[in-house]
């Protein structure tokens, strides 16, 4: 589970979310980051980037089926700062 800025949640329908500028002090929202990926298209930025796949609370019917790719790196949207368990699966 790991806390973070959820303004740019609240529009998102797809893709890889690259805000601009994301807040990382004005955390309100828990969310279950699930994953990773290493490209995926943000047209914002112009291109592929690495990912977080991110599980939210809002039902399957919000985002990518209730799921959210956030650009990965640098604390966007304070992704780093507030985390309250870690849990790995092998195989």
């Amino acid at each position: 589970m790991v806390g973070l800025n959820a303004v740019f949640m609240q529009t998102y329908i797809g893709g890889v979310s690259c805000p601009l500028i994301c807040g990382k002090k004005r955390l309100n929202h828990g969310v279950l980051l699930v994953g990773y990926g290493s490209k995926g298209f943000s047209i914002l930025r112009f291109g592929n980037k690495p990912y977080w796949i991110i599980k939210n609370s809002w039902g399957k019917h919000w985002g990518e089926h209730g799921y959210y790719r956030l650009c990965r790196g640098h604390g966007m949207c304070g992704m780093n700062t507030m985390v309250s368990a870690v849990m790995t699966q092998t195989s």
